[in-house]
């Protein structure tokens, strides 16, 4: 059997009891006088699934429900109790626990807006009935020219909104981080930082933000987790945010 690593936590914390990671194996700490690296047994053969990304996911989700967590990424495995412990909680002990105390009371809170497109083009449309157009009228070159111009429109909205959803989220958050845009038809992608006991304000505000820009967004909100856009801009007590 091995080991595979999920994160660290100060070494009080008091993990629940039905915790379940891969293989729906139970987490389990291994631990020194300051700080435990969650750990669960697999096989040393054992291949890796869908199912085991989400139970990593899942079992950093639930403690930051209530517990500060510094994420390790889906895939460490180590053979034994003894290298976890020489290779974590020993010469990176001082720059976990730093991040802990950096950390303490935070949680990301991952918001991405997409576009429900057909809805996104009526409101263009309706901000500007000339780019209507008629349909199969005008030449080739102006019915591009048309193209082009609700083209134009789109990436106004598109930059319009990021800038509003941004906006009605940012103040209920420590710091904002921006995550890549791989689409058209993605608005933005944020990484807020936000205080656990303000997750009911930064709730209230996703709401708002649905009901004020109707059907053409469909915000997808994730959370809490670690603070995983956020762990390169510490610089052990200082922080780039703070």
């Amino acid at each position: 059997m091995a080991l595979h690593l999920y994160g660290l936590v100060a070494a009080r914390t008091a993990l629940p009891d039905d915790l379940r990671g891969r293989a729906e194996s139970p987490v389990r700490p291994v631990a020194d006088e300051r700080l435990a690296v969650l750990v669960s047994d697999v096989a040393d053969d054992d291949r890796v699934r869908r199912a085991d990304l989400l139970a990593h996911a899942h079992v950093l989700e639930e403690l930051s429900e209530t517990e500060t967590v510094v994420p390790i990424r889906f895939g460490v495995v180590m053979p034994d109790e003894e290298t976890v412990r020489a290779e974590l909680l020993g010469p990176r002990g001082d720059h976990t626990a730093a991040l802990l105390r950096a950390f303490d009371g935070l949680v990301q809170l991952s918001v991405t807006v997409r576009y429900d497109e057909d809805e996104a083009l009526r409101e263009v449309l309706r901000r500007d009935p000339s780019l209507r157009g008629g349909a199969g009228a005008g030449s080739v070159p102006e019915r591009m020219r048309l193209g082009e111009a609700v083209a134009t429109a789109l990436e106004e909205l598109r930059a319009d909104d990021a800038d509003r959803v941004l906006q009605r989220l940012a103040p209920h958050a420590r710091a904002v981080a921006f995550n890549e845009v791989r689409d058209t038809a993605t608005v933005t992608a944020l990484a807020l930082l936000v205080q656990r006991v303000d997750r009911p304000a930064m709730d209230l505000a996703v709401a708002d933000l649905r009901a004020e820009l109707g059907p053409r967004i469909r915000p997808r909100y994730v959370g809490p987790q670690p603070a995983y856009a956020f762990l390169d801009s510490v610089e052990t007590e200082a922080t780039a945010w703070a």
